[in-house]
């Protein structure tokens, strides 16, 4: 089974045509992957580019192997900025995983924009609860 997505192996069984490839809720062009969710869908991929702008980090990878070891290779780094990337890789992640099953089961969707807003706004409330020593990253984040 690898890397594909229970949910729509489980949605593909429940339909009358079981010969039916279900496509990506997000971009609606090939079925889901871990990958394709994730990195390789156009709506994933305009949201990995407006958080690298923002928060100025290369560590987000561009596949799903490669986003899963650079989590386990940064998970004890406490600087500012590995926190930062930490966050923004899983908050990113979860409110993909979040919006393709909005679309999914209740119909709703939200553009590229509207969830970067809801993924920094999340990042910016996280931040607020940890202390930091002063550096010019942590000036730099303040000021978004």
């Amino acid at each position: 089974m690898g890397e594909r997505l229970k949910m729509q192996d489980r949605l593909k069984a429940w339909e009358r045509r079981p010969n039916q490839v279900l496509k990506c809720s997000l971009c609606n062009n090939v079925m889901d992957s871990h990958s394709h969710l994730f990195f390789e869908c156009t709506y994933s991929a305009r949201l990995w580019q407006k958080v690298r702008m923002l928060v100025q980090i290369d560590l987000v990878a561009y596949d799903w192997k490669s986003c899963r070891d650079t989590l386990m290779g940064i998970s004890n780094h406490n600087s500012s900025r590995m926190v930062l990337a930490k966050l923004c890789l899983s908050a990113s992640v979860y409110y993909l995983w979040h919006e393709r099953n909005v679309r999914l089961f209740k119909g709703k969707w939200r553009t590229v924009e509207q969830l970067f807003e809801t993924i920094w706004s999340n990042i910016r409330l996280k931040l607020m609860s940890i202390r930091f020593k002063s550096s010019q990253n942590v000036q730099r984040m303040k000021r978004y």
